[in-house]
């Protein structure tokens, strides 16, 4: 199993790195969460984002895919 590190976000950084990946992710919004998948990205790595359709609640995933 690869390893991964979960870094909770503020909604401004959660915003920052969804803006400059906004044309190479995938999204997938399922009950009330949105969830957006990046590889390569150039500070963070391959990551996920994962927040509340809010944005109240902001989470990042960084991980090896």
């Amino acid at each position: 199993m690869k390893e991964a590190k979960i870094e909770p976000l503020s909604i401004l950084q959660y915003l920052a790195i969804s803006d400059s990946i906004d044309d190479e992710i995938e999204r997938v919004v399922h009950a009330g969460m949105i969830a957006a998948k990046c590889t390569k990205h150039p500070e963070f790595g391959d990551i996920i984002l994962i927040s509340s359709t809010t944005h109240t609640d902001c989470l990042m995933i960084r991980c090896n895919f």
